[in-house]
């Protein structure tokens, strides 16, 4: 059974999560490439990728990875920035921004991860 104070420690991280992703596109301008998205997308799984290594505590990782890093990034506005990139028939541009952002992330959860067993011991 869910206990209420893990949903509400998920919802609370996901708020902020979603706030920031939210500030970030706002104050970003109209562009042909979408680096806010990808921004936010390789910031989180930088995060998550440290929590990981850092082997936090489940209360934090519900905070701080499921809320916080699941309302920051966005793998719903990644894919239909992809798609409108191919119905535009902007092939290129979109392979770049498909290849940008999985191997980005890959790379970020491989960097958070390292950078956090190296502060907190070895990583899970």
């Amino acid at each position: 059974m869910v206990r209420m104070p893990l949903i509400a420690t998920v919802a609370l991280g996901a708020t902020v999560g979603a706030t920031i992703r939210w500030a970030v596109l706002e104050a970003s301008g109209a562009a042909a490439f979408p680096w806010p998205v990808l921004l936010v997308n390789i910031v989180g799984c930088t995060l998550l990728g440290l929590l990981i290594g850092l082997r936090v505590p489940r209360s934090t990782a519900l905070l701080l990875g499921t809320g916080l890093c699941g309302g920051l990034t966005t793998f719903s506005t990644f894919t239909v920035e992809a798609a409108q990139m191919m119905r535009a028939d902007d092939t290129a541009l979109a392979i770049t921004y498909v290849v940008c952002s999985v191997a980005g992330g890959l790379a970020a959860v491989v960097a958070g991860r390292t950078a956090g067993a190296m502060v907190g011991g070895p990583a899970c």
